[in-house]
């Protein structure tokens, strides 16, 4: 297996740890762009915030074709909850902002982020000592109800009454997170766990990058985005607009991807290659071309056609803001739950992505900008 270490002056570790303790829910991921920041200004040309949100930095590449451009995205945001109502007697009804679900987060403390001050509170859903008389509770009992759990059977306890939420700024539209002291990593021996790899796994793994070509001097081959994108978990708007904006020839995506039997993929450390999610197609001869390249350092890569998945290229693609795309994903378990990945992972996939752009890609991405059609001569 190729490992590739992150250099001294970033260390892999203590980097996705303050990821993960960043609080990023949906259109409130401040905290990870303010940590991010200075780290991107530290190895980019040119670094900016836009109009909804996304952190871009801009590393100018040696091609003096104004063809020659990529753009990777890698979002911010996590999966979280927000306040539907708050009830009389002050619990708090929630919606799911992103494929969140009780089962997969468990009962427990949370964090409200109030506009004027934040507020704990205990997730849950009732006793299990109940009969039919407590409806949601009962429901979700195996040998009672027998019934799916949603949303709707929980809810947020804080002790404190609808008025002294409301004074807190606490209301409908609220967000709720995993508190900092729930994000705590555990180590596995080659494997590290945590909430949120998706998508600070990605994000470490393009902050490695780019310290990398800093410190060893080197220069992309294209003019190069790294893009930090909003609101991904909930449609991605930061990618369309991303992708509307910025210019670039190819645009690529970086993510996790579920290591399940059902797509053959092996839980190691070896990088995705995507083929398709259940959005869109990625482009057949960017993911042949990285498992070219994968072959020559060398390296294994494994390939994919994902369901139940939809990445920032793929919904960029299909709304018409991304004609070439790939997706690039690092073997994970438990998506959008305590998560698991190979301590190798990161590296083995800045490696593959160092490797890509450093590369003179300019006959592939050619095949992708082709000569205009001439116009039609009407006067005949």
């Amino acid at each position: 297996m190729v490992r590739c270490p992150p250099m001294a002056t970033l260390n892999l570790r203590s980097t996705l740890d303050e990821l993960c303790q960043r609080y990023g829910p949906s259109g409130y991921e401040e905290e990870v762009a303010d940590y991010c920041r200075p780290l991107l200004e530290a190895a980019c040309d040119k670094v900016w915030r836009d109009a909804v949100g996304n952190l871009i930095g801009f590393i100018k590449g040696r091609s003096k074709d104004p063809r020659d451009s990529v753009r990777i995205f890698a979002h911010m945001d996590e999966i979280a909850l927000m306040i539907k109502r708050i009830e009389e007697d002050g619990l708090i009804r929630l919606d799911p902002l992103g494929g969140i679900y009780p089962n997969l987060l468990g009962g427990g403390p949370v964090e409200i982020l109030g506009r004027h001050q934040h507020q704990a509170g205990v997730l849950g859903s009732g006793s299990v000592h109940v009969s039919d008389k407590s409806s949601a509770a009962y429901e979700i009992q195996y040998s009672m109800g027998n019934k799916a759990m949603d949303w709707s059977h929980t809810h947020v306890f804080t002790g404190l009454s609808r008025e002294e939420l409301y004074r807190k700024g606490i209301r409908a539209g609220t967000r709720v997170v995993i508190p900092r002291h729930r994000r705590a990593f555990t180590d596995l021996g080659d494997y590290w766990a945590g909430y949120f790899f998706d998508n600070r796994a990605a994000i470490a793994t393009l902050l490695v990058l780019v310290h990398q070509f800093k410190e060893e001097k080197q220069q992309p081959f294209t003019d190069l985005y790294v893009v930090l994108t909003s609101e991904e978990e909930v449609g991605a708007h930061g990618a369309k607009f991303a992708a509307r904006q910025l210019p670039a020839t190819l645009t690529l995506g970086l993510d996790v991807g579920p290591a399940e039997k059902e797509y053959s993929i092996d839980f190691t450390a070896c990088p995705i290659i995507v083929y398709r999610d259940e959005e869109a197609l990625y482009d057949r001869k960017v993911a042949d071309y990285f498992l070219d390249v994968a072959a020559r350092i060398p390296m294994h890569a494994q390939t994919a056609s994902l369901s139940s998945y939809r990445s920032d290229v793929s919904h960029a693609k299909s709304s018409g803001r991304s004609p070439f795309s790939g997706l690039i994903c690092i073997p994970t378990r438990n998506t959008h739950s305590y998560e698991i990945i190979h301590r190798d992972a990161i590296p083995n996939t800045v490696r593959l992505l160092s490797e890509f752009l450093l590369e003179d890609t300019h006959s592939l991405l050619q095949q992708f900008c082709p000569t205009p059609a001439p116009t039609a001569d009407r006067s005949k």
